[in-house]
């Protein structure tokens, strides 16, 4: 889908590192992790990137998640502006306390009262929930079937989500490290990222690009040949080369290894600067692609990519650095992948 650009009017983010872009800009670039043992459950000694905000008070953590988020907002929301609100697990915890089984269409109805948009569009895609959620956003703004879309992703810890990652084997035995040669899972995190987006009016950035498509290969383990990714990632860059690429960069031993393989087929000269935001604030499942929009356009505004948290020796084939490195140019390819095969490619521009 590489049609008109969609503008980007507005972002707004809530993580443990703030509540601005600029601050968690600054983190990022001073090389902040923020991963500690959980108090709202046992996770038996695993490290998580959780937000002591959210600690504490009735309700779910994701109703607080989401408060913290719309106070975060600084820009106007024009009426009848459509909502697009993704998440991977919802409102978790009230299931965990034996409560709403429906814990992603109670994160629905959250967004909705909290931002006061009724009518939204529910997008739960596994781990490409947020990315995927911006996708349908930008077709939905070209159709014309609204004239601003709020896109919102968030997700939060909790037991059932970490429990199921350790049964997988996913878990990092310490925190995780992205691209690195000797990485050996990821670390759950919690976050929020909101965009509003118009196909009509100026923005300070734009999406120029979107494509989605899957491997149909494995209901877990990605296509280790990274064909269909790199795929997706061509459809999105419509002939136009990026200055860098935030990539998905799980930490996990499959999941870098096929994004290294995508980028390997895309790039056959060598890939441009690679960073995963997953070092400093872990895996935050669907509001993963909502934050790489909203933190990587300042960063290509910035003209610049982080130091890779977490890293060591960087894996073969990865173009990643323990130092800040300069981009030329704002262009940035931003990958998501998900369970079931899923793959989502989107670029984004800084103005």
């Amino acid at each position: 889908m590489t049609d008109a650009p969609v503008s980007i009017l507005g972002t707004a983010v809530a993580t443990a590192f703030g509540v601005t872009v600029e601050e968690n800009c600054d983190a990022l670039l001073a090389g902040r992790t923020d991963f500690c043992p959980p108090r709202h459950f046992d996770a038996r000694g695993r490290l998580l990137g959780v937000d002591p905000e959210l600690d504490g008070g009735a309700g779910s953590r994701m109703e607080r998640l989401l408060e913290k988020l719309r106070d975060a907002v600084t820009f106007p929301i024009p009426p009848g502006t459509r909502l697009f609100a993704a998440t991977t697990v919802g409102a978790i915890d009230l299931l965990e306390r034996g409560g709403k089984q429906d814990t992603v269409e109670e994160f629905l109805h959250l967004a909705e009262r909290i931002f006061g948009i009724p009518g939204g569009i529910l997008i739960s895609a596994a781990c490409a929930s947020g990315q995927t959620a911006a996708a349908v956003a930008v077709r939905e703004l070209r159709r014309g079937s609204c004239r601003h879309a709020l896109v919102l992703g968030a997700d939060i810890t909790g037991e059932f989500v970490t429990s199921g990652f350790a049964a997988l084997g996913a878990l990092s035995r310490d925190v995780c490290r992205p691209y690195d040669a000797g990485r050996d899972g990821l670390t759950l995190g919690e976050g929020a990222a909101a965009l509003l987006l118009s196909a009509s009016e100026p923005g300070f950035g734009r999406i120029t690009g979107a494509a989605e498509n899957g491997d149909a290969r494995h209901i877990t383990s990605p296509d280790l040949s990274g064909e269909m990714l790199s795929a997706a990632c061509r459809e999105a860059l419509g002939g136009l080369p990026p200055d860098g690429v935030i990539g998905h960069g799980t930490g996990t031993v499959y999941n870098d290894q096929a994004e290294i393989a995508a980028l390997a087929r895309l790039f056959p000269g060598g890939p441009p600067p690679l960073f995963s935001l997953k070092g400093n604030l872990g895996h935050t499942l669907g509001a993963t692609g909502v934050l790489q929009t909203a933190l990587g356009l300042e960063l290509a505004r910035r003209r610049v990519l982080p130091p890779q948290a977490g890293l060591r020796t960087p894996e073969k084939g990865a173009c990643v650095s323990t130092e800040t490195r300069r981009l030329g140019g704002g262009r940035l390819l931003s990958l998501n992948v998900g369970f079931g095969g899923l793959n989502s490619a989107l670029v984004l521009e800084a103005l």
